[in-house]
């Protein structure tokens, strides 16, 4: 399978040393400009005859994994795929540290950087979609069962098998027919399993429904307790996606005053050349000025200061919020339609941040009292 995600020390060495993205929160990061990064992966081939595998062997394959402004990046854990758990097991300590390997138990796990659409969507998959799929999140109507449920079923069902062992003198007929047919289903359930916890599991369910009398109570038990592991990780893995959601929620946070404040301040200087045009009196340059600044400054501040994360970054870089990049040349013209058209459609830009992408009842109840 290819990797859709480059590693983060191969990301670092590509792109935040040379200074093409940066990290502005810890475990978030800001593309500054597109990024390509070249990455590597292994597909297997098999010759199968009769349901078994004769031959194996592995492909290379190369790829560009490409990482764009607007993007959400995130650090995150992963666990080794097949292929590299064949490369990395023989390695030294030291050098699966070089390599930005975690190995712990015999368990591999590689950091990459993931990629969000954008800012919401970001938040309601580290803070919604990877708690509910590890653990479980009661919905309006139903519940879907996380993973860290699941395997608390599957231990409970061996558990009680394994009791149900310890407690006969030796096998009978009926415990091995309720055993197997026990083995078989939990071993089908883990079958499609990718993470090293569950394959280990499989393994013993595997060895322990082929495996003797007192073979079986112990293969039972190991992978009683390698699923109680990948439990263990499950919640591991939600709650640090939900600290990670709430940083990028108290960030979102932030972005949103700042928009609210410059529309508002843009909306109030339009307001202001406004009533100076329909007034009738000649406008010159030394009168724009003081209002186009302001309007300048507000291109600047949030060009400065709001990061490259969509639905902000597609905002601020229409056209129509970039007009404020050459207000000052329009005041200095004297061009006070133009400047005014300026605020406008900057202001009219910022507005959806501002007040909301989707109108209210109230708003538009409001909207047709003014027209009656």
């Amino acid at each position: 399978m290819a990797r859709k995600a480059a590693y983060w020390l191969e990301f670092q060495r590509e792109a935040i040393k040379k200074e093409l993205a940066r990290e502005i929160l810890e475990g978030v990061i800001e593309a500054l400009t597109p990024i390509k990064i070249l990455v590597n992966w292994k597909k297997r081939c098999q010759v199968v005859d009769e349901g078994r595998v004769i031959k194996e062997w592995w492909i290379d394959g190369w790829g560009l994994v490409i990482y764009k402004p607007g993007q959400v990046l995130y650090r995150k854990w992963r666990p080794a795929s097949d292929w590299e758990i064949k490369e990395w097991k023989g390695l030294a300590e030291e050098k699966l540290k070089e390599l930005g390997i975690f190995r712990k138990d015999g368990v591999f796990s590689v950091e990459i950087v993931e990629k969000v659409i954008d800012l919401p969507a970001a938040i309601r998959q580290l803070g919604r979609h990877i708690p509910a799929r590890k653990i479980t999140r009661p919905r309006k109507k139903f519940v879907l069962a996380g993973d860290a449920r699941l395997l608390g079923n599957y231990a409970a069902r061996l558990n009680k098998l394994l009791q149900d062992f310890l407690e006969a003198r030796k096998p009978t007929p009926q415990l091995t027919e309720e055993s197997s047919q026990e083995l078989g289903q939990i071993s089908q359930l883990l079958e499609k399993s990718r993470t090293s916890f569950k394959r280990k599991a499989l393994g013993e369910i595997k060895l322990a429904k082929e495996g003797k009398f007192w073979e079986t109570q112990a293969r039972t038990g190991q992978a009683i307790a390698d699923l109680l592991s990948q439990r263990a990780e499950d919640y591991e893995i939600a709650t640090n996606s939900i600290r990670a959601a709430e940083k990028l929620r108290d960030l979102m946070a932030k972005i949103e005053r700042r928009f609210r404040n410059c529309y508002y301040r843009l909306g109030q200087r339009g307001e202001e050349l406004q009533k100076l045009i329909v007034s009738g009196q000649t406008l010159g340059s030394k009168d724009l000025q003081p209002i186009a600044r302001e309007g300048h400054g507000v291109w600047r501040h949030l060009t400065e200061n709001i990061p490259n994360f969509n639905p902000y970054y597609l905002r601020l870089q229409a056209d129509e919020f970039q007009r404020l990049s050459r207000i000052l040349l329009h005041a200095e013209e004297s061009k006070a339609e133009t400047v005014f058209n300026d605020l406008e459609e900057a202001t009219a830009k910022l507005e959806a941040v501002a007040i909301g992408e989707k109108p209210t009842r109230a708003e538009f109840r409001k909207e047709k009292e003014a027209l009656f």
